[in-house]
């Protein structure tokens, strides 16, 4: 029977044997441009037998799986991807507590038992997480209880909730921070992932699956994307799962903002971030037709940069070769969640500047790349604020 491909489930976990097949404990919002396949190397015997036909017998070579993922930058979901190309999350946990009252639908305010920082976004909900909504915090006052000032991109858009709560059972939380950062060794065990699908006809499960590389898209015009790639272990059947996806938006472009050139920037257009790590499937004595282990190399990030050209001080990051910080930082709406990635390059080179006088309006492409530095404890460093408490 024909199925219909827009019901296939995708989902993932964080092996926690490496090469062992773990059933998926995040799913994964696909796009169309993601694709998998197990890739089986043909052995072709073209020996000469006296007879005029080249191709004489055929066997299955080494044997491996190889991912495409397309997603948009939903904002829970990114971890995962920056943990699996860059490094450990070093995590600096928000603060949970709950209300010390009800609360009205349209309250300025909220009593909390313990008290948030200033100028933060929280969740807050009611039992069993209904109700829930994210506001914007300005200050906070009192010593226990503690009330916490509901400012700009509450629940309305204004300066209130939009609900109202009841204490019992719920629920606040503020934002954790998670932080990726290259700390390498020789002994590090780097994360391998398991990735189960069920598209309606089969119900498979790749194990070992490493991550070679992260594309990341900003374009104020739209979604902010990712592209992924990964390399594994051959498939085999597994059961099927049930999805629990992302309740949150994805961040929207026009939510990015830049700092380069020693200052913040307006003139961003587009950026393109890909961040590599050179993989290889390797095949040894194993007695085995897959890889006795997936070996991710080192790491490395280029993009691109178009901008408004409208000051020498972008091009002059090339032409003078001013290694300066770029930070290209993207803030969701606090109404959907206030999520914030930033992307740091600590120390910045510019490689190329090329003016395009081809559009309405005098624009300039850069090429960059990050360079190792003691700051970023490598090319890059990136952290993302969400409501999402443990390590990826």
């Amino acid at each position: 029977m024909t199925v219909l491909s827009r019901l296939t489930k995708l989902g993932g976990a964080k092996e926690v044997t490496p090469y062992t097949y773990l059933a998926p404990t995040f799913s994964i919002p696909f796009n169309n441009g993601t694709k998998f396949m197990d890739i089986i190397a043909p052995l072709r015997d073209e020996s000469m037998r006296a007879n005029d036909s080249v191709l004489q017998g055929l066997a299955q070579g080494p044997a491996h799986a190889e991912w495409d993922i397309d997603v948009n930058g939903y904002p829970d979901l990114a971890g995962q991807f920056f943990r699996a190309i860059i490094g450990p999350d070093t995590v600096s946990a928000g603060v949970s507590t709950t209300l010390t009252a009800d609360s009205a639908a349209n309250a300025t305010t909220i009593s909390l038992t313990a008290t948030v920082p200033a100028n933060s976004i929280l969740s807050v909900s009611d039992s069993a997480g209904a109700n829930q909504e994210y506001v914007k915090i300005t200050t906070v006052t009192g010593s226990g209880p503690y009330v916490a000032t509901i400012g700009v991109g509450g629940g309305t858009g204004g300066n209130s909730m939009k609900f109202a709560h009841t204490a019992a059972g719920g629920s606040v939380l503020s934002q954790t921070t998670h932080t990726f950062n290259q700390t390498r060794t020789f002994s590090t065990v780097w994360p391998t992932y398991s990735f189960t699908t069920d598209d309606g006809v089969d119900q498979l499960g790749w194990t070992g699956c490493v991550m070679s590389e992260l594309g990341i898209k900003i374009d104020p015009k739209g979604f902010v994307g990712f592209t992924t790639k990964y390399t594994g272990m051959p498939s085999a059947a597994q059961s099927t799962f049930s999805p629990a996806y992302s309740t949150l938006l994805p961040i929207v472009g026009w939510a990015w903002t830049v700092t380069n050139a020693g200052a913040s920037s307006t003139r961003g257009l587009t950026f393109d971030a890909t961040l590599k790590r050179a993989v290889e499937a390797i095949t040894s004595s194993d007695g085995l037709q897959g890889p006795r282990e997936i070996f991710p190399g080192a790491l490395e990030i280029d993009g691109t940069y178009k901008a408004i050209f409208e000051t020498d001080a972008d091009i002059n990051l090339f032409k003078q070769a001013i290694q300066l910080p770029t930070v290209h930082t993207l803030s969701q709406p606090p109404l959907a969640g206030g999520a914030i990635i930033a992307i740091t390059m600590s120390q910045s080179g510019y490689t190329t500047g090329e003016r395009d006088l081809g559009q309405a309006y005098t624009q300039l492409t850069q090429a960059l790349s990050g360079i190792a530095n003691s700051t970023d404890g490598g090319v890059t460093a990136i952290s993302l604020k969400n409501f999402q408490t443990a390590a990826y």
